[in-house]
């Protein structure tokens, strides 16, 4: 007699939920914290990974140097510089050097011809 045949359908969604919540712990503030290391705000709009970088809802990502990447590909320095993904960047003093080279200071007035 063969073996009878067993037909499964899986939800991926479903069994990514299911592994997830083995080992999650809810903390007394409502964050949750995972088996890795992981926490998640108690609002859900944070996840602060083991390697201390933070992911906001909105796609920011903090890393623990200060550096925050926006969803766009513009780079926010510590020091207040802003790096944007054609590689114009704008300077604390509110100078900006586009990507071609030229440099103008804050009042746009171009620096160098």
């Amino acid at each position: 007699m063969p073996w009878p045949t067993l037909n499964l359908n899986v939800d991926p969604v479903a069994l990514f939920n299911l592994l997830n919540s083995i080992g999650r712990v809810e903390n007394g503030d409502g964050s949750i914290s995972l088996p890795d290391g992981t926490l998640i705000s108690a609002d859900q709009t944070i996840v602060k990974r083991p390697d201390g970088i933070l992911q906001h809802v909105d796609g920011r990502v903090e890393h623990p140097d200060g550096r925050i990447v926006w969803p766009d590909g513009t780079v926010e320095f510590p020091d207040g510089r802003l790096v944007w993904s054609d590689g114009t960047e704008q300077y604390p003093d509110g100078s900006v050097k586009y990507a071609d080279g030229s440099v103008f200071d804050a009042q746009g007035n171009q620096i160098n011809k």
